[in-house]
């Protein structure tokens, strides 16, 4: 009897010890040891050791372990404070989930300095190959780990392998980035801009949203903010995503899903149908930041990371510009707006205000994309009679903006051949071009329009950029989306139009500006200046009621566009306008290396309110500040960021005049006699 039970006993332990073998083997084969990585690139660097994969930017860290699924966070933490923000014991075994979790093989994983390009700041780039039969897709994952940064942005990119089933309608799971925190932060914030504003006057660009404890997706948000006492996460979709594309699948921009203290991101941008077998598809990106400190601190932490993913690049990035388009608001005068015979009239004008380029809109082309010649040969039909329009083609309009000292902008629509844009560009050496009326409602539109832009830009040897447009609904390039290639246009305001969600209204236009400044970099935005002088008396606006000096003030610590035909100021106009732009040309290289921040009181047109540009290199910046139209105070009080009992000079930038200012805490008085009143001022730490 004890030699049949001791049988059986050996015989289990035989079969238990041959699972065990097997289940060694499966994962063996699924999960190839990861290979040995070291690489440095300034702070950042990437190292492998003991099948874990760790990236650090010299800020951050992020320890990766390899799993028969792919690769899961196994510790993230500020490396200064050690701070460890990730529970190890998560039930989840993968930071991605594309089409239900199954085994995968790593196929191979390697690193590389690159720019994407030159598209981006210098980074390592980590890239790690899977393969999963059961679900007979490829993926890549890949971290751009940029030296000094307080994040990490990561992406997937998926491929199809033979016998994939593309008529699926959707993936059965998208999650593209996770991350399951030691705790349930103690705030949960979240934000997202709106597109389209002059479709619909009644939406405000930004939504903010203090997320509930029943709160478990958020289908309409740019980003995440959790935060606990000293120090958060933050954490960004790089997506074209809108608070006006919430319901918009056909884009599949993604969601925030909160479940107690794992946090993940949806949204790959694509659908089984469009996985090829040839290629690897790029899906949408994330950010994850780690920042210490308060609101405050995280809030410079994005933008900090938001520069470096979208550099500026001060030859191309920063100028003024103004545009045929925008004085009047029918099509007809636009179009003739673009003309030869105009632009050279503009020409004199830009150049004398000191505005760095003229802008040439829609009206200008035929229907292959070719300046016209005359009107017989236009596209439009609503064209006023016959008239010349580039008889001799950019020949002239290229030689008097030399002759000026102008650069050239061109508008088109996003349709234009990319052999037709280089054509163009070759001709007239255009610095900017704008590419409208943008539907990228598929990922195949996008890749495309996208690639267009970036072999313009590498045609020209990355002198000149492509400039976007988000005043309409339809997705579109974004607000972390497409601003590698150039800047964003905001949103049409005219002083000649009956429309009230297009009319120039002043605090409107430095309502959305103060808001984008939130949580993106504003100085990558175009914000508007119009000539007030020609506000129609039926219009319900007081534009009229402002000035000159106060409508340009709005623009400064953006990426000032004068949306209209400058050839209508008044010499009157001129003179107030000329020195403003003159002061601000002397110190706005300087401006774009800090970041901008809203500081008084949201507008309304009855409040102070104003920007604060600060650079954490220097410790100083610029402020430019608004008593509003109906504010019937001449001094307030104001919070500054980053500042608290402070000795600061003061330089009024247009008076001259300079005051020696102890801050009370963090707050500066600040004095305008009279409403509708702007002042431009640096400021320096002096302790």
């Amino acid at each position: 009897m004890k030699n049949c039970i001791a049988k059986i006993i050996s015989n289990r332990v035989k079969i238990t010890f041959q699972i065990l073998l097997l289940g060694l083997i499966l994962f063996s084969c699924s999960s190839q040891p990861i290979p040995k990585l070291n690489l440095q690139h300034e702070s950042a660097n990437v190292v492998t050791k003991n099948n874990k994969l760790v990236v650090s930017t010299g800020k951050v860290e992020r320890t990766y372990q390899l799993t028969s699924d792919g690769l899961k966070t196994i510790s993230f933490k500020l490396i200064a404070q050690n701070k460890e923000w990730i529970k190890t014991e998560s039930a989840t075994n993968c930071d991605w989930n594309i089409n239900g979790n199954s085994p995968g093989n790593l196929i191979a994983m390697n690193a590389s300095i690159s720019d994407d390009e030159k598209f981006t700041d210098k980074h390592i780039l980590v890239e790690a190959e899977f393969e999963y039969p059961e679900k007979e897709i490829k993926l890549k994952y890949t971290v751009w780990v940029y030296p000094g940064a307080d994040g990490l942005r990561t992406q997937l990119q998926l491929k199809a392998l033979p016998g994939f089933d593309t008529t699926q309608g959707k993936f059965i799971n998208d999650i593209t980035e996770s991350i399951a925190l030691n705790e349930k932060p103690i705030n949960q914030y979240a934000f997202g801009y709106s597109q389209g504003i002059k479709t619909n006057s009644k939406n405000k660009i930004l939504t903010e949203e203090k997320l509930n404890a029943e709160t478990r997706e958020v289908d309409w948000a740019n980003g995440l903010i959790l935060s606990e006492e000293n120090g958060g996460v933050i954490l960004v979709k790089e997506s074209n995503k809108s608070t006006s594309l919430r319901n918009a699948e056909d884009v599949a921009t993604g969601n925030f899903l909160l479940d107690k203290n794992k946090i993940s991101i949806t949204g790959v941008g694509m659908f089984p149908n469009n996985l090829r077998e040839d290629k690897y598809l790029l899906c949408w990106a994330n950010w994850v930041i780690l920042y210490p400190g308060n609101y405050e601190n995280g809030n410079l932490a994005l933008k900090q990371f938001d520069r470096r993913r979208f550099p500026v690049h001060p030859d191309r990035d920063i100028f003024m510009m103004a545009n045929t388009w925008g004085t009047e608001d029918k099509r007809p005068p636009c179009l003739y707006a673009a003309r030869e015979e105009n632009v050279l009239k503009e020409l004199e004008s830009v150049a004398e205000l000191g505005i760095d380029m003229l802008q040439i809109d829609d009206g200008w082309q035929t229907k292959e994309w070719l300046p016209a010649k005359n009107s017989a040969e236009h596209q439009k039909k609503d064209v006023i009679g016959n008239y010349e329009i580039y008889p001799e083609g950019w020949e002239k309009v290229k030689k008097k903006a030399d002759k000026l000292g102008v650069k050239l902008g061109l508008w088109a629509a996003w349709t234009i051949p990319s052999d037709k844009l280089k054509t163009n560009y070759d001709a007239g050496e255009f610095s900017a071009f704008k590419l409208d009326f943008a539907n990228l409602n598929t990922l195949e539109k996008r890749d495309e329009l996208m690639g267009k832009a970036r072999d313009l830009i590498k045609h020209s040897n990355y002198l000149t950029c492509v400039n976007w447009d988000v005043t309409e609904i339809p997705p579109r390039a974004g607000y972390f989306y497409g601003r590698e290639y150039g800047n964003v246009y905001l949103e049409n305001r005219k002083v000649t139009t009956a429309r009230p969600n297009v009319q120039y209204v002043p605090f409107k236009v430095l309502k959305d500006a103060w808001l984008l400044s939130k949580y993106v970099n504003l100085n990558k935005f175009q914000v508007t200046v119009q000539n007030i002088d020609m506000t129609k008396d039926t219009m319900k606006t007081d534009a009229k009621k402002y000035n000159h000096p106060y409508v340009v003030g709005l623009s400064l610590m953006a990426s000032p566009i004068f949306f209209q035909e400058t050839q209508y100021y008044s010499q009157k106009a001129k003179e107030q306008i000329k020195p403003i732009l003159s002061v601000y040309k002397k110190h706005r290289e300087e401006m774009y290396a800090g970041y901008v921040f809203p500081i008084g009181d949201e507008p309304n047109n009855k409040n102070w309110t104003g920007f604060q540009n600060y650079n954490p290199k220097t410790n100083s910046g610029y402020l430019t500040i608004f008593r509003e139209l109906n504010n019937k105070q001449s001094s307030k009080n104001i919070a500054l960021r980053f500042l608290k009992g402070d000795k600061i000079k003061v330089v009024n930038l247009l008076s001259k005049e300079t005051e020696i200012v102890k801050l009370d805490g963090n707050k500066i008085t600040l004095n305008i006699d009279q409403p509708a009143g702007f002042q431009f001022l640096k400021y320096e730490v002096l302790n």
